[in-house]
């Protein structure tokens, strides 16, 4: 079956570590406006890319170029299609794809076009990758990058970072939007809602039903205690139920 969409649904850079995680092979076609651009991909690796322009098919680029052209589309209809028939082919690209993808944000005037999904303000919390996509690639970063990576982890938010940085705002939202790009960094999701306890008591009820909680501890964890319990009761009770909210939130 071929993967469908659009660039506004998931970025080129988005493509490449589904392509990387798969691994895949295959042929990824591009279609924007009077251009037309295909990327060869084997085992998630690109291997070759070309980029023709107008009705008779005049190739403007190739390889690297070809893909840095095609990363500064902001939106274009895409099709992955499996072809086994790519591992053959033989490897005409000069770099990865996190180097092609950090060239692609630099030449952007305002990268964070690249990132539709994503809106970066000084008030945006962020978190470093449990796996980043570049661990493996060993991928280049200059200064200004790797002092904003060392934030991370003790900043709240861009702001933070900011300030423990010295660097300007619109300097820091680039930085850290060619971060996001390439998988480094993440987003901090906002905090869910702590639910009502007629919500936990629901929520503790269908998980049983399910079959996931043992019905003998629904009562303690939805916080059945009654006067004769001690307070060592309670705290269990407590306890079970934090660890049943969160079983509840990862569903």
């Amino acid at each position: 079956m071929a993967l469908e969409g659009t660039l506004r649904d998931m970025s080129l850079g988005d493509l490449f570590q589904v392509f990387r995680m798969g691994p895949k092979t295959g042929v990824l076609l591009l279609a924007h406006e009077g251009e037309r651009g295909v990327i060869y991909v084997a085992s998630g690796q690109l291997v070759d890319a070309a980029l023709a322009r107008g009705a008779e098919r005049s190739v403007v680029a190739a390889q690297d170029e070809a893909v840095i052209l095609m990363l500064l589309w902001d939106d274009a209809a895409f099709t992955f299609r499996h072809d086994p028939a790519i591992a053959q082919r033989p490897v005409r690209m000069l770099h990865d794809a996190e180097w092609l993808v950090l060239e692609g944000m630099k030449r952007r005037d305002d990268p964070t076009q690249a990132l539709p999904y994503h809106r970066i303000t000084l008030d945006t919390q962020l978190q470093l990758s449990p796996l980043p996509s570049s661990a493996e690639s060993g991928v280049s970063l200059d200064v200004n990058q790797w002092r904003i990576l060392s934030q991370v982890a003790s900043c709240p938010n861009l702001r933070t970072i900011g300030n423990a940085t010295g660097m300007p705002p619109d300097r820091l939202t680039r930085i850290v939007a060619e971060l996001l790009a390439i998988g480094l960094v993440e987003v901090v999701p906002p905090p869910r809602p702590e639910p009502r306890p007629r919500e936990r008591r629901d929520a503790v009820m269908a998980l049983t039903n399910a079959g996931h909680l043992n019905p003998a501890l629904v009562g303690v964890a939805a916080g059945e205690v009654n006067g004769t319990d001690d307070v060592r009761s309670q705290h269990v009770g407590r306890s079970l139920l934090d660890a049943v909210m969160r079983r509840v939130r990862g569903l």
